[in-house]
């Protein structure tokens, strides 16, 4: 988390510093923008994800098998959702 966190919202932002008399200003406004695109990025990419992972009709397994074999990848496929969503701009914010 450290140093997603220095890199993204210290060092990317801090050269507005640098900017005579408005540097502490635009740096401000840098991190807000930046903190906000990561809730927007997260929140996108919940909406995403879940909705394609987790619902009531979706087949479930009751035994345990090894992580990274080729029924683990076959249960992945089985377990999730694959709806037509109809439109290439809303495949696009899908992910595909």
């Amino acid at each position: 988390l450290a140093p997603f966190f220095v890199s993204r919202f210290m060092l990317l932002p801090a050269p507005l510093l640098l900017v005579p008399g408005v540097g502490p200003t635009l740096f401000g406004h840098a991190i807000v923008n930046l903190v906000l695109a990561e809730l927007l990025t997260n929140i996108h990419g919940f909406i995403t994800i879940v909705t394609n992972h987790a619902g009531d009709d979706l087949y479930t397994f009751n035994d345990a098998i090894k992580p990274k074999s080729g029924s683990f990848y076959v249960r992945q496929i089985v377990s999730s959702a694959n709806y037509a969503t109809g439109t290439d701009p809303i495949d696009f914010a899908h992910g595909w």
